[in-house]
């Protein structure tokens, strides 16, 4: 990584930052119809606009297809497994996590600092394979390309999996009377924002699916972008291990997944990362194959060159 690529990835990550805090203060939700905008302001400067939409668009779309399919999860399937994930959680001393660490930390009464960094870790989720993506999308083209083909292998395998079996969390296992009272402590914290608030505003357009807990793709995600950082990036992206145990921990303790269902959305990530790293490989001799049949994967499959 040369001189220029450094100065240009601090400088996003500094804009970054600060307009996602913004951005979530303000009640601004982070979804990608919002966040193409906010990436291509830099493009602009960085003058390399039309190259963003050749890249981007493409990826946009196949990413907001799938949002919109996985609100449609509920109708498709609207059978629920509320049990499943509880019984494996009970191997931790018989206990739920989920519990445990509520009635060691949560008060109703009285949030602490513990209740808004889990919040924010639960929400960054959306805009983080945005932001890594684009990371890469400034560094090296081709690294980008393949990060976009891993993430969207992702997560049309967990909305496949969304269909089939349809997993509740474990605030709406309390409220069916599957566990014991579990408090959804973002239910709380979002109410210190302002009241125009929605986060995510995507769950709001494409209607929320409350039993998509298997795999917990919050989970999946960050658990991607560090293996794909540790591919690209090396020992630079050790220190990213404590942010993804930073969202795993907050996950549970949110009441938003079981542990069984990180453990399956991490299984998840693993195995698209090493079905990306494989096609990769022989891509000379699937790619012709490929783009017949799903033409949009052309641009993600092509060689790409450094951006100066």
């Amino acid at each position: 990584m040369n001189r220029t690529h450094k100065v240009q990835i601090v400088l996003f990550i500094i804009y970054i930052l600060i307009v996602t805090t913004v951005m979530i203060w303000q009640g601004i939700g982070i979804d990608p119809s919002r966040y193409i905008f906010v990436l291509l302001i830099p493009a602009f400067f960085l003058k390399k606009t039309r190259a963003f939409f050749l890249d981007w668009i493409p990826f946009l779309f196949i990413f907001l297809s799938y949002e919109f399919l996985r609100g449609l999860t509920p109708f498709v399937n609207p059978r629920a497994n509320f049990t499943l994930a509880p019984a494996f959680d009970k191997i931790f001393g018989g206990q739920i996590p989920t519990i445990t660490l509520q009635s060691l930390l949560f008060n109703p009464n009285h949030l602490g600092f513990v209740d808004y960094l889990a919040t924010m870790f639960y929400f960054v989720h959306l805009a983080l394979p945005y932001v890594f993506g684009y990371i890469l999308w400034i560094y090296n083209r081709n690294y980008f390309r393949r990060f976009a083909l891993g993430i969207i292998i992702l997560s049309y395998s967990g909305w496949l999996t969304f269909i089939l079996f349809p997993a509740a969390p474990p605030w709406l296992a309390s409220q069916h009377g599957f566990l014991p009272h579990v408090y959804r402590v973002v239910d709380f914290t979002s109410q210190s924002f302002p009241e125009k608030i929605h986060l995510p505003s995507i769950y709001h357009d494409f209607y929320p699916n409350n039993v998509a807990a298997i795999p917990s793709m919050h989970a999946a995600y960050p658990l991607l972008v560090l293996l794909f950082g540790l591919k690209f990036f090396k020992r630079k992206m050790i220190p990213f291990v404590l942010y993804v145990i930073g969202v795993w921990f907050s996950l549970v303790y949110l009441g938003e997944h079981y542990v069984l269902d990180e453990i399956i959305g991490g299984l998840y990530a693993i195995g698209a990362y090493f079905i990306t790293e494989r096609l990769y490989k022989n891509r000379h001799d699937l790619e012709s194959k490929i783009t017949k049949v799903l033409p949009f994967t052309k641009i993600l499959l092509a060689p790409g060159n450094k951006l100066s």
